[in-house]
């Protein structure tokens, strides 16, 4: 794709069309309607203030698109039939991050309640979701961190909060979250309609949009967004990690499913052994782009060939770590180290010096394919695809797992150089060699593979933790698979 104008930042591409739609409602300040992406493209048309009527097919839109962003448009490349295809919304997205960052591009409006009627109002920048808007209230005040419950339901905790701290000589009514939240809303000036909240005490994302641009205002910081209050790594590490553990059940991630659904999305590591890795990527970032608006000027992120997955306002790895294992035929449960891989060692080492790095682990339970019928599943599912089994350097096949059952998700945060070397000294952090790659042929020796940092989970949770939350443990037997991607 050739560009009008050179970004010295790194553009991170979408790895799912899914992924991709998201970004482009939390850039755009629009609000998410389907996971198509006509309303995305739509979005950002009227964030460019083009008039582009609406029956065009996506391909012509996503051609007018890349004019207004001053893009080389390849309909080869970038479109499949009428639709824009995965390679296009990134070229579209690029485009876009670089018409924010030089303000050509104009976040919609169109979120703002009509709650917040009359003049005030404007710069008003609506949260994206329910973990963005109870992240920005709790932050406001300064008060404890916040995540949500069960069916993605926020807690009194957030509103009870903010009244002490913000109203604590007011007359509000405390006897349900609702009533609590319709009395806040009033003492700050808003309207609270009957879609605020719903039956089962839930706050609806209006809701929560109206209360926090009411305590905005009455503090003097309307206008303000999720970087301005994550400012720090360990605030921002516990949105992410909170976002994370409200982005999955505690169901198991059926390794068929899991598989299928890369491969129908076009995410890499469909064909490699510990898939539940990849999947964990691409769904985390799925969710975390969907959760939060990204930075406007997003900190660097790659670093020689490695690009870390996530950045806001600090940059982040996800990874996944199996720390104990099931094996359904004799019902055993075997406890791992907690020793994770984690990066190549000079990339991690360049991105530590330059601003920081954190890790996002998430700890789970690999339910072992005992019989050996996910692996034939497996194998066959590669000839499918076209792809050839690799042989092993040591000959003989690792065990599989054929699902995977999310436990906790854990931030690390890597401040600095000194911060790095004193991980190291205590045995937090080590640098270690890689086995190679897989050999191309049988009796061959695979390519050699960089050195790379592990950090011992046990070790570091005492000084490199910054957040952690935890799902309730479920049976594995009586899990509904169809749940996990």
């Amino acid at each position: 794709m050739n560009r009008s104008i050179q970004d010295p930042l790194p553009f991170i591409p979408a790895e799912t069309t899914a992924e991709a739609i998201a970004r482009i409602y939390a850039l755009t300040g629009a609000p998410v309607q389907s996971r198509g992406e006509k309303r995305a493209l739509v979005a950002l048309r009227d964030a460019l203030h083009l008039d582009v009527d609406v029956v065009r097919t996506n391909a012509v839109l996503g051609e007018r698109l890349a004019g207004a962003l001053d893009l080389m448009w390849d309909r080869g490349e970038f479109t499949e039939r009428n639709k824009v295809n995965l390679a296009g919304l990134n070229a579209l997205l690029d485009g876009a991050y670089r018409a924010y960052d030089r303000g050509s591009l104009s976040r919609l409006r169109d979120m703002i309640p009509e709650t917040l009627d009359g003049p005030g109002w404007e710069s008003f920048q609506p949260a994206v979701s329910k973990i963005e808007a109870v992240t920005r209230i709790a932050a406001l005040t300064g008060a404890p961190s916040e995540w949500l419950g069960p069916g993605s339901k926020e807690h009194k905790s957030v509103l009870v909060n903010l009244a002490d701290r913000v109203l604590p000589d007011a007359a509000l009514d405390r006897t349900s979250k609702t009533r609590l939240g319709r009395d806040l809303a009033h003492a700050f000036g808003a309207r609270w309609t009957d879609d605020c909240y719903s039956t089962g005490e839930t706050i609806s994302l209006k809701g929560l949009n109206t209360i926090l641009a009411g305590a905005e205002r009455r503090l003097g910081r309307l206008g303000s967004n999720t970087g301005d209050v994550l400012i720090s790594p360990e605030s921002e590490g516990a949105a992410l990690a909170a976002a994370l553990n409200d982005g999955w059940r505690s169901e198991p991630w059926d390794g068929v499913k899991c598989i299928e659904w890369m491969r129908d999305s076009n995410v890499r590591g469909y064909n490699e052994n510990e898939w539940q890795g990849w999947y964990f990527e691409a769904r985390g970032r799925e969710i975390l782009n969907a959760a939060f608006t990204p930075a406007a000027v997003p900190p660097r992120s790659r670093y020689g060939n490695t690009t870390f997955d996530y950045r806001l306002n600090h940059v982040w790895d996800l990874k996944a770590h199996t720390s104990e294992q099931r094996h359904p035929m004799d019902g055993s449960l075997k406890r791992r180290r907690d020793q994770v891989i984690l990066n190549d060692a000079a990339a991690i080492r360049e991105c530590v010096a330059d601003q920081g790095l954190g890790f996002l682990v998430l700890s789970g339970q690999g339910v072992m394919d005992d019989d050996g019928s996910f692996v034939s599943w497996h194998r066959a599912f590669k000839a499918v695809q076209g792809g050839k089994v690799a042989p092993s350097n040591s000959g003989k096949s690792r065990p599989r797992k054929s699902a995977f059952i999310p436990l906790a998700i854990e931030a690390f945060w890597i401040a600095d150089l000194p911060a790095l070397n004193a991980a190291i000294s205590a045995g937090h952090l080590a640098v270690k060699p890689q086995g190679r790659q897989a050999p191309k042929e049988s009796g061959g020796s695979g390519a050699a593979r960089a050195d790379k940092f592990h950090m011992d989970l046990g070790r570091a949770r005492s000084d490199l933790r910054v957040a952690e939350r935890t799902w309730r443990r479920t049976s594995f037997r009586s899990a509904a698979y169809s749940k996990a991607p």
